[in-house]
């Protein structure tokens, strides 16, 4: 009796094997005697043989980081340059990454040598003065399309989902970085000096310009004074032409009165004779 209980109860515990979950953060590939059957991506209760017709094979199905350690690659003009990359993945075939690599290590390895070869093929296609123009729009040092050709290589060979690759770090050697450095520092300087040029060649300009309305300006404004006095002058004449056609010995008094006040101011003495002309109509009665 017993040895039947027995025996029920490892047959239940044998059919157990042939349920079990997936958990969200995970996928899993069903195995027939180690080969590879079917894939399973959604979480959720299954059923499979008993063990050991089939098994089961899970991976964290989750995103994960992956730094690429700094790697010297050349620029089209023979430049070196140090480049640390680095790569976020997560498994998208199960079944396939299974057959293909098997281990998150034996991935990492895989997705490293990818990343470094279509990152040095693409930073080989471009000068090294254009990798750093000031007019190179931030984050297209990699070029258009590298990102793209290591999602479909890793998803066609690993099974593996590529969501993003960036440039962590970009340098120089060490041996290059002063000279590089010099000769980045010339063409700024060399760019500076262009502008202040062309500061100064403007402001000359302006300053001409300016100039030159100002002498307008000042001209007109001498032409109409210069008109608006001969007006009055001849205006002037006019009246004491009138003046004078009218009564000759007032104009003649009104005359000598404003020469002398004219001459007179201040302090100022003036001796004159008795018979002086001036004297003398000034004092006519």
């Amino acid at each position: 009796m017993i040895r039947t209980l027995l025996l029920v109860l490892a047959l239940l515990l044998w059919l157990q094997t042939s349920v079990f979950t997936v958990d969200a953060r995970e996928v899993a590939v069903v195995t027939t005697f180690g080969a590879p059957a079917r894939a399973l991506q959604a979480p959720g209760l299954y059923a499979k043989a008993p063990w050991p017709f089939q098994a089961i094979v899970r991976f964290d199905h989750r995103a994960r980081i992956l730094g690429v350690p700094p790697t010297e690659v050349l620029t089209k003009d023979k430049k070196n340059l140090v480049v640390e990359p680095f790569c976020v993945w997560r498994i998208e075939d199960p079944q396939k990454f299974l057959e293909t690599v098997g281990t998150d290590e034996a991935a990492e390895v895989r997705l490293k040598d990818l990343v470094v070869s279509q990152i040095a093929g693409a930073l080989g296609q471009v000068e090294f003065t254009d990798l750093f123009s000031i007019d190179r729009h931030e984050g297209s040092m990699l070029g258009a399309g590298v990102v793209e050709r290591i999602q479909s290589m890793s998803k066609d060979r690993l099974g593996v989902a590529i969501l993003d690759v960036q440039l962590e770090h970009v340098g120089l050697p060490v041996q290059n970085e002063q000279s590089i450095y010099e000769r980045m520092r010339a063409e700024r300087s060399r760019i500076a000096s262009a502008y202040r040029s062309e500061g100064m060649q403007r402001a000359t300009e302006i300053r001409a310009q300016a100039d030159r309305a100002a002498a307008e300006i000042l001209a007109n404004a001498e032409r109409e004074a210069a008109l608006v006095r001969a007006e009055a002058e001849g205006k002037s004449t006019e009246l004491l032409s009138a003046a004078y056609a009218k009564d000759p010995e007032l104009f003649r008094l009104l005359t000598s009165i404003d020469t002398m006040r004219t001459v007179l101011k201040g302090d100022t003495v003036v001796v004159l004779d008795d018979d002086d002309p001036l004297l003398g109509e000034a004092m006519r009665p």
